[in-house]
């Protein structure tokens, strides 16, 4: 065991590439799929060897790792993994796995990055028992479930030419303090449990595009999402309740893949993870075309 460096991702990246097809391997990162982070290691997270620690075999090969992206403005961290590689037929592969896991997460939770965070956050397949176990293990209680929903093909050019529903319709965030200080507002009404911040995202802080739909008496709604370079990630869509069951969201939703098309270029899938549970916003994600992927289900230890 040992703290990751950069020289680790191309391991990495085919470590994680082999477990993540198997459901009862895939973790989720930062309410998202495993599916995104080989992605982010080849670019949107180059510090991420900062955060991630691995185990390696005699021969020194990459066969374990655990990585954190943490927030220190919300003191919280987001866990992906642990991922072990066990071999087949392993005759205590089970015992193998958990010590290996927890000898990351020791080793993880001392470095210098997750120095005084205490907010701990997983995410995985509902079928991961052995996550599952960890999590319990480690004091992690279990949460809601959620949702990842997906949109490709035809379905996802038909939201990309379509008409808009609302005129005028929902437009890019710009410098406006006024409409800015509303998004950050809604964002923290309609989110009490983000990830990010409304300040960090109105600041671009992680990267976002940001849509905002405005009427006469200021912000009604927003979307943001993030450009990855195999996926348009929708992360969070706000709207006023006023505003609510009268297509706002789906408006929003349609401006924001558009408004990343045109500035990141076109992605063969978009995705939205939504919490088990919030009917709305899967009948809104289902009447674009959004399909059912997968679900997850969350740990956290505060």
């Amino acid at each position: 065991m040992r703290p990751a460096t950069p020289a680790d991702r191309p391991a990495v990246v085919e470590l994680l590439v082999t477990l993540q097809a198997d459901p009862e391997h895939l973790v989720g990162y930062h309410g998202v799929t495993a599916e995104e982070l080989a992605d982010e290691l080849a670019g949107f997270t180059p510090d991420w060897a900062s955060g991630a620690v691995v185990g390696t075999d005699d021969g020194g090969a990459v066969r374990a790792v655990l990585s954190a992206q943490v927030d220190p403005e919300l003191g919280r961290a987001w866990l992906h993994g642990p991922f072990v590689d066990i071999p087949a037929g392993h005759p205590a592969g089970r015992q193998l796995w958990h010590n290996t896991a927890d000898d990351l997460l020791d080793l993880a939770l001392g470095l210098p990055r997750l120095a005084g965070v205490t907010d701990l956050e997983l995410y995985g397949h509902r079928r991961n028992r052995r996550l599952g176990d960890f999590a319990a293990r480690h004091g992690f209680a279990a949460g809601a479930a959620s949702r990842v929903f997906t949109l490709t093909g035809s379905a996802l050019r038909s939201v990309l030419v379509g008409v808009a529903d609302s005129t005028p319709g929902p437009r890019l965030l710009d410098r406006d303090p006024r409409v800015r200080a509303e998004v950050v507002d809604l964002h923290e009404r309609c989110f009490p449990n983000r990830t990010i911040t409304g300040k960090q995202l109105v600041a671009g802080a992680r990267g976002h595009t940001v849509v905002v739909l405005t009427g006469a008496d200021g912000v009604l709604g927003y979307a943001a999402g993030l450009a990855q370079p195999e996926e348009l990630y929708v992360d969070y869509v706000g709207v006023d309740p006023n505003m609510r069951a009268v297509g706002a969201g789906r408006s929003l939703v349609r401006a924001l893949l558009r408004a990343m098309v045109a500035e990141h270029g076109a992605r063969p899938q978009a995705a939205a993870v939504i919490a088990l549970g919030n009917d709305a916003s899967e009948r809104m994600f289902s009447a674009l075309g959004f399909d059912l992927h997968l679900e997850l289900v969350g740990y956290r230890r505060r």
